[in-house]
């Protein structure tokens, strides 16, 4: 697949700089980049506006990129506030609104880019586990029909699983990000200036939060805005020049609660020598399997030879399923379950509009209450034009988690489609949370579309653990969102390989949203397969079962680790070092949690297993019968075939 053509969106800090080497890494060529700064007021431009969304401090140097990195710059002044402070961000939905929030500025700066650079089709940025900016970049780029990158999400809970693995890899590529501002009470004016890909300043900043008990959730890379950077040189290629700011060019500034900051009042550029001591290619980047994952794999190899059922048992499907009868209701106390709801329409995308229509004028059903749905389809040919008209109905952010499947004949006659929503009462809407990652990544496949990666029901009492409804997972590669190629791996091995990638995706979103237990999966698998379908079967079987048995352990070394400290052992047990315990909490299920095995006759892109599920934040034996009730709902329409 060719590279994208991409505008690197930069606040000066270390993370947008980053975010560019990993885009060359990726294949993918910068073209250009795009800044907003504050606006003049009274013919002055503020130093450091009080805003969420956006880095300003030191912006005086931002004019400077544009021959330090060789690459043309296009800016923009940051006008209105903030008017939307959600978590999540959406298109606003009045003229007035889209005037008024700062975010709102990133679009007249894009189109600048875009008209003066027609081959830009991708805007890159440097979030790593702000849902904040990332929302609200994703929610422009897409508007603006640009895919959306940020290949530092989640870069702390990805092997090798360190907060500050960031700061060590900038290190390793030459990275220098001065710090500009610091706004924790673990930091002071010391701190400041001093290059935060340097190992001193690391073990620095870390011991600083341990102290505060806050390492572990990004503090040591100021995800909580302990402290801001300022990069002024990188590694050749993308760096050809410097910048240089002497001692007598800035000055402390001495703010309320403990702040302070560097007021740059000059810069100068400064050549480099060309050189071969970095290559794109040579960047770390995180590994495609975790050790979780990466070790099952491994043990999936090491089991082709067993089989968890009889052959004929495995693959055998007890009665076909009717869906003849259609708008089935079911209610609970959180949320009312409409199943196999069809229209009547000459085309799928047809009937999906009269179906969505039905929902909200018949049933009363806004679509903002959706947390759920299962679209079966006749044909996965028809799925573009049943998209359009089921995405047109959701503009809020988080839209449904969804599985999306092709059932063929099993489906009614002149039946294109069928849909089945879990629609949260209006009770509890209001504390309903999702996950809608649209940025390629290292962490899981984007989310390209009305869908989200997980929706959590909340419950009729805090007291009681939520549902979490995780979208159908297929076998993406998360960077470049292609299936990964076979090589020289047998049909078999691939469709195993597949299904651990899948899995691990599921995984990963669970984590995220601190699933403490899985209720069940469903493994869709297609029935178009060079591969027999009891092996597929089997292999999905003994990949969930896998999953879920304690990690293999290695037997501790001999040697005392020098780094090893009690502090760090008190808080972190086995996870040792605390710099090393950023790794999320694994779900852990008292028994394997039951697992179906649906083959179906297709999924989307034509992937060969597509995972979903639903879990728990905690364990209660009401929620997890209520819960299997959700995992039926996943398997309608599927094991007729």
């Amino acid at each position: 697949m060719p590279g994208l053509k991409v505008v690197a969106l930069i606040s000066g800090g270390k993370d947008s700089f980053f975010s560019i080497l990993h885009c060359h890494a990726n294949g993918h060529e910068v073209v250009a980049l795009a800044n907003l700064h504050p606006a003049a007021q009274n013919g002055e431009r503020s130093e450091d506006i009080d805003s969420y969304m956006y880095q300003t401090i030191g912006h005086s140097v931002i004019p400077l990129y544009e021959q330090a990195l060789g690459l043309p710059l296009y800016r923009q002044e940051i006008s209105g506030g903030v008017v939307d402070s959600n978590k999540s961000y959406a298109s606003p939905a009045t003229t007035l609104q889209s005037q008024q929030d700062e975010t709102e500025s990133l679009v007249p700066l894009l189109r600048k880019v875009m008209a003066a650079h027609p081959e830009v089709n991708a805007v890159s940025t440097g979030a790593i586990l702000s849902d904040y900016q990332r929302t609200r970049v994703e929610s422009v780029a897409i508007r603006l029909g640009l895919v959306p990158l940020s290949y530092l999400w989640q870069y702390p809970f990805l092997p090798p699983y360190t907060e500050t693995s960031l700061l060590d890899d900038m290190v390793a590529a030459g990275q220098d990000a001065r710090i500009i501002k610091v706004a924790s009470g673990g930091l002071d004016e010391g701190f400041l200036w001093e290059n935060v890909a340097n190992h001193r300043t690391k073990t620095r900043l870390v011991r600083a939060m341990e102290r505060f008990g806050i390492i572990g959730d990004g503090a040591a890379l100021g995800e909580g805005g302990e402290f801001e950077t300022l990069a002024i040189d990188g590694p050749w290629p993308l760096w050809k020049n410097s910048i240089q700011v002497e001692d007598d060019d800035k000055t402390i500034a001495v703010g309320e609660a403990g702040a302070a900051s560097v007021k740059i009042k000059t810069a100068r550029l400064v050549p480099k020598e060309p050189s071969s001591d970095f290559l794109y290619e040579q960047l770390r980047r995180p590994t495609t399997l975790d050790d979780k994952f990466a070790t099952l794999a491994t043990r999936m190899e090491d089991k082709t030879e067993e089989t968890p059922e009889t052959p004929d048992e495995a693959a055998k499907t007890t009665e076909a399923l009717d869906l003849t009868s259609g708008w089935t209701t079911q209610t609970t106390d959180t949320c009312t379950i409409i199943s196999n709801a069809m229209a009547e329409g000459n085309s799928a995308g047809e009937q999906m509009t009269n179906i969505m229509t039905r929902l909200i004028t018949d049933y009363k059903v806004k679509p903002s209450l959706i947390a759920f749905t299962t679209i079966l389809l006749r044909s996965m040919s028809e799925f573009g034009a049943v998209n359009v008209a089921y995405g047109s109905q959701f503009t809020t952010p988080n839209p449904p988690a969804r599985v999306t499947i092709a059932c063929g004949s099993t489906l009614p006659m002149n039946t294109h489609v069928s849909l089945s929503v879990v629609v949260l009462h209006d009770s509890i809407v209001a504390q309903k949370q999702g996950l809608h990652v649209q940025s390629r990544s290292y962490w899981a496949p984007a989310n390209i579309g009305p869908y989200s990666q997980a929706i959590i029901t909340p419950s009729p009492a805090s007291s009681l653990p939520q549902l979490i409804h995780i979208a159908g997972q297929i076998p993406l590669d998360p960077p470049t969102m292609d299936f990964p190629a076979q090589g020289d791996l047998t049909p078999e091995a691939h469709f195993a390989s597949q299904a651990v990638l899948a899995l691990q995706h599921l995984w990963r979103i669970a984590q995220i949203m601190q699933a403490s237990h899985f209720l069940g999966a469903v493994a869709f698998i297609a029935a178009n397969s060079p591969t027999s379908t009891q092996t597929r079967v089997n292999a999905a079987l003994q990949s969930w079962k896998l999953a879920h048995l304690p990690p293999v352990t290695e037997e501790a070394e001999d040697e005392e680790d020098e780094h090893f400290d009690v502090w760090d052992q008190r808080q972190f047990g086995n996870a040792g070092n605390a710099v090393t315990a950023t790794r999320r909490k694994d779900i852990v299920n008292a028994f394997v949690p039951p697992c179906f095995v649906a083959e179906v006759e297709s999924l989307p892109r034509d992937a060969p297993i597509e995972w979903a599920s639903v879990a728990i934040r905690a364990l209660d034996g009401a929620v997890e019968t209520k819960g299997k009730r959700y995992l039926a709902l996943l398997c309608a329409g599927c094991f007729a075939n």
